[in-house]
């Protein structure tokens, strides 16, 4: 577990978390944070990871606004900070910072296989990944903001798996029902619907910490990246 520092494409600098596998040829996961930074949920999602086998970066998305933040989503002002933070960064930007994480992880460890993981805001970028990066495969929990994303992602797009929770506001039946029309035309991507999980069902230590779909959608993510890296 080491602090970095990653080059963006535009010739500045970020911090990323970044937590070795036991094995140093193991493949990589650029992991992609909720709306609340680089916090202690994040830190405990890669150290999870990297005990399954993977070489495991988080990027701070939101250094171009205000770096190195670790927001807690149970206080409302920093829930809503968040929410703002979210809204005020620039998409196919941070897409970029997404893709220097990647070439900076392939540059590490010295392979490329890698994929992408994130969670609620991850949840959407790790689509855009999927499009617009070097990644081998997405993984995307309880993605916000799909129902338009997924149909409009290229054919050409790297397959992609998409978790979502039943209950989860964000994502409401008929918007559900959209993502799933769309992942059944495309041959590589796969859908899960979680019975009775709200939004967030994966966070360590989360107010809707869901143990049984954690370790579920953790197996088919294991599954999902083995077949692809």
């Amino acid at each position: 577990m080491t602090q970095v520092t990653i080059q963006s494409q535009d010739g500045k600098s970020f911090g990323a978390y970044f937590v070795a596998a036991a094995d140093a040829n193991a493949p990589g996961i650029v992991l992609i944070q909720e709306i609340f930074g680089v916090n202690a949920a994040m830190k405990a999602a890669a150290q999870e990871w990297a005990a399954q086998g993977f070489n495991v970066v988080v990027p701070d998305l939101f250094w171009r606004q205000e770096a190195n933040l670790e927001l807690d989503p149970t206080v409302q002002a920093e829930f809503e900070k968040g929410v703002q933070l979210m809204q005020g960064a620039d998409e196919n930007v941070t897409v970029s910072d997404l893709e220097a994480t990647r070439a900076w992880l392939e540059a590490k460890i010295g392979n490329n296989r890698i994929a992408g993981l994130g969670y609620c805001w991850g949840g959407r970028l790790v689509v855009r990944m999927a499009a617009d990066t070097g990644i081998k495969c997405a993984v995307s929990y309880y993605g916000v903001g799909l129902e338009q994303l997924v149909p409009a992602t290229p054919e050409a797009a790297v397959p992609t798996l998409l978790h979502i929770a039943e209950l989860d506001s964000y994502v409401p039946e008929p918007v559900r029902n959209t993502i799933l029309a769309n992942v059944k035309t495309r041959p590589a991507w796969e859908a899960y619907v979680y019975e009775g999980c709200d939004h967030a069902f994966a966070r360590p230590n989360g107010q809707h910490r869901d143990e049984n779909a954690t370790t579920l959608a953790q197996t088919r993510s294991l599954e999902f990246m083995k077949k692809y890296l």
